[in-house]
């Protein structure tokens, strides 16, 4: 009980950087903003047995510094993608639930360098959205509720960005 409770306000102080980065509009500073996230909630899902969910986010990290130093190819994503279901496979301790995370990381990977910030930002909203069930199912609820949260940031910023443009 005592590891769920620290992993919980872990991914709180996480979660609050999470929401924060759900009001940023520049793709730059949304990168950042996420590998301070990821590697916060790494230390939260290894507390909670969450290993699949720790591999994904470790590799968010590198993914995230890639493309912010605009250095992210093709056979980059290719090598991050199969090095995820490589790391998933032998060490997935969640059955099913343990391939949400590289489901979800290899989508982001594959349409994460779009330029446009509006349709960036409706990528990163979307695939918020799974997460909120995983972080419910291993036991971070301060992550499912401000995985949540950050998608109705998101949503509000986005409706803002579309907004200015008119």
């Amino acid at each position: 009980m005592t590891q769920i409770v620290i992993a919980n306000i872990i991914d709180f102080i996480a979660s609050m950087v999470q929401i924060y980065s759900g009001t940023v509009k520049e793709k730059s500073k949304i990168l950042v903003l996420q590998i301070l996230q990821l590697g916060m909630q790494t230390v939260s899902m290894i507390l909670l047995g969450a290993i699949p969910g720790a591999i994904s986010n470790v590799l968010s990290c590198i993914r995230n510094y890639l493309c912010y130093k605009n250095i992210f190819t093709w056979p980059i994503k290719i090598i991050l993608i199969v090095l995820s279901l490589v790391l998933t496979v032998p060490f997935n301790n969640q059955g099913l639930l343990g391939y949400l995370p590289f489901a979800v990381c290899t989508i982001y990977v594959l349409f994460m360098d779009i330029k446009d910030e509006f349709k960036f930002k409706v990528l990163v909203t979307l695939t918020f959205v799974p997460w909120v069930f995983y972080f419910f199912v291993i036991k971070s609820y301060t992550g499912a509720f401000f995985a949540a949260m950050t998608v109705v940031t998101n949503v509000w910023t986005l409706i803002q960005m579309k907004r200015e443009v008119k």
